[in-house]
């Protein structure tokens, strides 16, 4: 159920529903009791524990975008909205499982969407099964098509991506081309990044890879339609995640403030600190918020989703980075070392700039392409 704000010329209300309450609850205690407990053996593994997927599936995670008519949860249009909710609550847990948990969404909504009944058949009868998905979006152009035949022909490197170590399929957004990709006879290499250590990420090599017509969601302009909008639906969900990591940040830092004496007080009560933690919860706080947002704008239909999410993505990341820092320096020399959980926090909201490509940049070259363009009706400003 999508996110209710009723409104009118005084007054709003951002309440949430029963169902939304108990989602919210919910997930809180799991990212509290689990994830969090989890956090610190996965990242020096470099793996989720093996419970996670029993877990998550438990709660309703893997098969909530994926139709009910299909073997999946979803009975009806998908909420957005209560994505975001739960995805600040997976961010206090643990941002690279949370990668997991949330990794079948984009490829299970834009099949149901755009896919053909192939495609609709092989995607979710893995999921149904057990099997991951995950989403690849090919901003810097490495990879080579040729879409001149009712197939495809893919060359050149994926990634890295979460998930991909593991997962079967990828959603493949790339230049002006949607398609979903079997992983079964794709060369993969595992990797381990610095941020998200838990999240299986890999990279995929394609040398004149076929794809099959009926694997192909969309081309020219109705594909880069359908890459915007997922794009809006991922990069919402990474928002509330990054705001969610920030928060839990901040949550450790005070319970270490309040145990850790110098001078004979608690550092907690020193006014540097205070503000310092201060300013980081009033960033995550309206970094939730622009997250929401974009999730309410999704779910309405909204002309400005896309942009809404891209802002809250760019938001979300700037204030996840200084917070997790900030984390550091009120731990002190302590916070550089992985007993201690923001080390790992710091590492993990570098994660959140890197994926799914620039927005503030691709803003720079639409608004430079703007003015080039259009002129100005005005005439040049007097010098």
């Amino acid at each position: 159920m999508a996110r209710r704000w009723r409104g009118t010329a005084t007054r709003m209300d951002f309440g949430l529903d029963d169902e939304q309450e108990m989602i919210v609850q919910t997930v809180r205690r799991f990212a509290d009791r689990e994830l969090r407990g989890w956090a610190a053996d996965a990242d020096r593994a470099g793996a989720p524990p093996e419970r996670l997927h029993a877990a998550g599936a438990e709660l309703g995670f893997f098969l909530d975008a994926v139709p009910a008519a299909r073997g999946g949860a979803l009975d009806g249009a998908y909420a957005h909205t209560t994505r975001a909710l739960r995805g600040f609550e997976l961010g206090r847990g643990c941002a690279g499982l949370a990668a997991v948990l949330e990794t079948n969404v984009e490829p299970a909504l834009a099949v149901a969407a755009w896919g053909t009944a192939a495609a609709q058949q092989a995607l979710f009868a893995s999921l149904a099964a057990g099997g991951l998905a995950t989403f690849a979006h090919d901003s810097r152009g490495h990879l080579a098509i040729d879409d001149t035949t009712p197939e495809l022909r893919v060359s050149g490197t994926l990634g890295p991506t979460p998930a991909l170590a593991t997962a079967g399929h990828v959603l493949v957004a790339a230049r002006d081309v949607l398609f979903l990709l079997p992983t079964g006879n794709v060369a993969r290499q595992p990797i381990t990044p610095s941020g998200w250590r838990a999240a299986q990420w890999a990279t995929a090599t394609l040398d004149a890879h076929r794809v099959p017509a009926d694997l192909v969601l969309a081309r020219g302009a109705p594909a880069r339609a359908a890459i915007a909008e997922i794009l809006a639906w991922i990069r919402t969900s990474l928002a509330a995640r990054a705001a969610g990591v920030a928060t839990g940040a901040m949550e450790h830092a005070e319970r270490y403030a309040r145990e850790r004496v110098q001078f004979g007080q608690p550092i907690g009560t020193f006014e540097a600190l205070i503000r310092l933690r201060d300013d980081a919860l009033t960033g995550a706080a309206a970094a939730r918020l622009m997250a929401l947002y974009a999730a309410w704008a999704i779910d309405t239909g909204a002309p400005d989703a896309g942009d809404a999410a891209s802002r809250a993505r760019v938001h979300a990341g700037d204030v996840v980075a200084r917070a997790t820092v900030d984390a550091v320096q009120i731990f002190g020399g302590y916070g550089f070392v992985n007993d201690y959980p923001v080390e790992k926090l710091m590492r993990d909201a570098r994660a959140f700039e890197a994926l799914y490509g620039d927005e503030r940049l691709g803003r720079v070259l639409a608004a430079r392409a703007e003015i080039l363009t259009s002129g100005d009706p005005h005439g040049p400003v007097p010098r």
